[in-house]
């Protein structure tokens, strides 16, 4: 015991400091690298995202589980969450909340029946560049003309607390389109910043607390 006490004596501000952070990650806001390109062009990999923990209710950091929840995402939110097969956290975006009827088919996507309207802006080679809205928002997404895209999904109902993600990368991501829906309390936070990057697609400052939806 003798040996606890000059122990924590002599490192007191770093165990301060360690609980602090633990605080402000599971109450605030965390930070989580992205190391896939399935959310391309909105986020690429080795952008660092700012995670708002404040919209949705507070998580912990490392073991990934949620307490509890005082918000819930909507349609067109990016969002952090642990997906139903693997025990790792993933980044993509909202379509379907619960009680929406979703149907894909090829780049084309059906919310409650109506399909979201898209235009390509950007046509370079084998990739495509364009703008979708959803919810009164407009974001981009992106095609390779060459790939092939995830089965069709037949009109299905959103559960209560689930949620039908897809990655803005429409055939380079698999999400809801493969695995299913994500659990509520499997939800740790907003996407709406890359605090920093890595990026090889980064110039400069380009993509220093960049603001994203």
């Amino acid at each position: 015991m003798r040996r606890f006490k000059i122990w924590m004596k002599e490192y007191r501000s770093f165990v301060l400091f360690f609980l602090l952070l633990m605080v402000f990650r599971s109450t605030y806001a965390d930070w989580s690298p992205v190391p896939s390109s399935s959310m391309e062009p909105t986020i690429y990999p080795g952008d660092v995202l700012w995670v708002d923990k404040t919209s949705f209710g507070p998580s912990l950091p490392f073991v990934n589980k949620r307490l509890f929840a005082w918000g819930q995402p909507e349609r067109g939110d990016i969002i952090t969450f642990v997906p139903p097969h693997e025990e790792k956290l993933y980044v993509k975006r909202v379509i379907g909340v619960p009680g929406d009827s979703i149907q894909t088919e090829g780049s084309s996507v059906f919310v409650n029946g109506v399909r979201l309207e898209q235009s390509i802006t950007q046509s370079n080679g084998a990739e495509l560049v364009g703008t979708e809205g959803l919810s009164d928002m407009q974001h981009s997404f992106k095609i390779n003309r060459y790939w092939d895209f995830p089965d069709p999904v037949e009109t299905i109902v959103v559960p209560d607390k689930k949620y039908f993600v897809m990655g803005d990368y429409r055939n380079n991501s698999a999400d809801s389109r493969v695995w299913g829906f994500v659990d509520e309390e499997n939800i740790m936070g907003k996407v709406s910043t890359v605090a920093i990057s890595v990026s090889r697609q980064r110039l400069g400052l380009s993509r220093f607390a960049l603001s994203i939806q």
